[in-house]
């Protein structure tokens, strides 16, 4: 006698269909081209319960088909199976459900003239229940009546969208199905039918992420949404509006849309709604708005929403600012201390220049941007944490100054970059900033930049060089400030005398840079000195008596003196120096362990002489490049 169970109200409509071209129809994990997505939540158990054996669970296996209905054994003993088949949703937890389908791959039929097939959502079980303990049914959900078009080899589909709805709305981690023939054919063989052991039992859910508006990150023209009054004003880049929208689906990452609305504040009926294509979620995604949309002078009001094409997060919160195209006029300038070049003066030495700008009383001029170097073009980055653009106000940038009265005036003290004739540029900023016409101050600037003096000799590669830092005529110095072949600036007190000095080992074998500028307790920063050492790529050649910086004669016939020869630059293996006077017969003196060597000459005649020195290592090679050292033996007094 076949067990049955009491059925519960039906709470679902009956929803059917049937797939003839076998399960290459149900979506697997592969990338959509659009929201929404199918997936296949993961099964925790599929299974099926038998009359026959009504404490036992049969959960799939590979070998057995699974059975469904009465059906006999092969000892012709009857059974009645039911299937059960568990699912976990927690994957969509938070996701819209667009739909759900369960299949059904049917392997073999008693008779294919007859089919009838129930499908009920039950309380969820994580493991296969047996015929006398089934899971309590929650509602029907489906049922197929009509005779297969292939048999054997059909697709049962049944529609479960609602049940996994409800599931995933009340949170619930696992839905679990049962499939049956109902009971008024559930003791007829003839309705029995068996299914794939692994295909056979499939759920396919259609899903979304609903994306989602970031209201911290909502940005006009590279500055962030602001809901206080006065809103900032803006100018040339207030048709730039940015969101960063999120969207938790892989595949919509990079499919983003951003929907920006935007109306005059005093007339909401205006609003306009303008898209920005190919957004990624959690970066910035930036929508234009098209060329005569902003009127100068209005306020505005705008909102952002994004939406991968099936789902749209809600409006974001409301953004305000006032459109400023209007540049202010142009500025005046003048100095106390650094008279126009009209008058032929130069400006003081040694003193910083004092110098007045003004707005002439126009209310729209906030402040002003000055330099030595001309004015450029003010832009924005896309350097945000997000992609979104940075437009830094240029009142709060180097060279700037911010007034405190709308259209009043403004006195800086600014050092000139370089000596001679020069031009400071000037122009107006408004609060949105844009900018006035550049005006220029021509003026003459004094030389005031420190010379550099080397007080070790001619610099040498691996050797100490000394240099000595001087100040200009009339310039008083408090310290140097200078850098060395690009590094960290470094500083040296200056002297009482003005002077300081700075040494270092000449490690580079390309030579070394080194730019210095004096500091005074007035203020005045002079221009930058530049000092260069450049190594020839030969040996080294040194001698305390033939050397004579302007070429002058010196020593003299039989007069004695020494010629030190120090490696290229470079050269750590240095072992020996080849030489010759004249061009006479090369004479090879061997070097010590430092890689120098020194010899002692004396000149059998006065006049040009030429010395040629050759450098060698360890293994024998010479190198490249000799020393070419020139100089002029002085002629015996009459």
């Amino acid at each position: 006698m076949l067990r049955s169970r009491p059925r519960r109200a039906v709470v679902s409509a009956l929803a059917l269909t049937l797939g003839l071209s076998g399960l290459s129809l149900i979506s697997t994990a592969s990338a959509a081209v659009a929201a929404p997505h199918y997936d296949d939540p993961p099964a925790v158990q599929i299974g099926w319960t038998d009359s026959a054996t009504p404490k036992k669970a049969y959960p799939i296996d590979s070998n057995t088909n699974i059975p469904l209905g009465t059906w006999q054994d092969d000892a012709g003993k009857s059974h009645t199976s039911r299937v059960y088949a568990t699912y976990d949703l927690s994957a969509h937890e938070g996701k819209k459900i667009y739909g759900a389908k369960v299949f059904l791959d049917e392997r073999s039929v008693a008779d294919c003239t007859k089919r009838d097939v129930e499908i009920w959502r039950t309380k969820p079980v994580t493991s296969t229940p047996t015929w006398n303990r089934p899971p309590a049914p929650l509602a029907k959900l489906g049922e197929v009546l009509t005779p297969p078009q292939i048999c054997p080899g059909a697709i049962i589909t049944f529609d479960v969208g609602a049940a996994v709805q409800d599931a995933v709305a009340h949170r619930q981690r696992y839905i679990t199905f049962e499939i049956r023939v109902p009971e008024q054919h559930e003791s007829d063989a003839s309705y029995g039918r068996r299914f794939h052991p692994y295909r056979g039992v499939q759920l396919s859910t259609q899903v979304n992420s609903v994306p989602q508006i970031d209201n911290a990150h909502l940005y006009n023209g590279g500055l962030p949404c602001t809901q206080l009054a006065p809103y900032p004003r803006i100018g040339g880049f207030a048709s730039t509006l940015q969101a960063v929208g999120t969207d938790a689906d892989e595949y919509d990452e990079r499919s983003v849309k951003t929907e920006v609305a935007i109306w005059p504040k005093a007339n909401p009926e205006a609003r306009q709604v303008f898209t920005g294509e190919h957004g990624q979620s959690g970066r910035a995604n930036t929508v234009n708005l098209p060329e005569g949309t902003l009127t100068d002078g209005k306020s505005y009001v705008w909102q952002a929403r994004v939406t991968d094409g099936a789902d749209y997060s809600p409006w974001s919160k409301k953004c305000f600012f006032t459109h400023d195209r209007t540049a202010p006029s142009a500025p005046t300038v003048a100095s106390s201390n650094y008279p126009p070049d009209t008058t032929g003066e130069w400006g003081p030495v040694g003193v910083p220049g004092i110098f007045t700008f003004s707005g002439n009383g126009n209310k729209d001029v906030a402040g002003f941007e000055y330099s030595w170097l001309g004015l450029g073009v003010h832009g924005c980055s896309a350097s945000g944490d997000h992609g979104q653009w940075e437009c830094h106000n240029p009142l709060d940038q180097p060279g700037a100054v911010r007034l405190q009265t709308p259209g009043g005036s403004a006195t800086v003290t600014i050092n000139p970059l370089r000596s001679g004739p020069q031009r400071l540029s000037v122009r107006a900023i408004d609060l949105a900033g844009n900018v006035s016409e550049t005006v220029t101050y021509s003026t003459f600037v004094a030389s005031g930049e420190p010379q550099v003096q080397v007080q070790s000799g001619r610099p040498e590669w691996g050797q100490e060089v000394l240099l000595k830092f001087v100040p200009a005529p009339g310039v008083t110095v408090r310290d140097y400030e200078f850098v060395l072949d690009g590094g960290e600036p470094q500083t040296r007190d200056a002297q009482e005398d003005g002077t300081a000095f700075f040494s270092f080992v000449a490690t580079n074998p390309n030579g070394h840079r080194l730019t210095v500028r004096s500091r005074s307790d007035n203020g005045y920063v002079s221009p930058e000195s530049r000092w260069d050492a450049y190594f020839d790529p030969g040996p080294g050649v040194k001698s305390d008596v033939y050397y004579s910086p302007d070429g002058s004669p010196v020593g003299g016939v039989g007069v004695e003196g020494t010629f030190t020869f120090s490696p290229p630059p470079g050269w750590t293996d240095t072992t020996a120096y080849r030489y010759s006077f004249n061009n006479a017969e090369a004479t090879e003196v061997a070097a010590d362990a430092n890689g120098r060597a020194t010899i002692t000459w004396a000149p059998t005649a006065s006049g040009f002489t030429d010395l040629t020195v050759y450098a060698v290592r360890a293994d024998g090679t010479v190198s490249d490049y000799p020393n070419w050292y020139y100089f002029d033996v002085a002629a015996p007094t009459a």
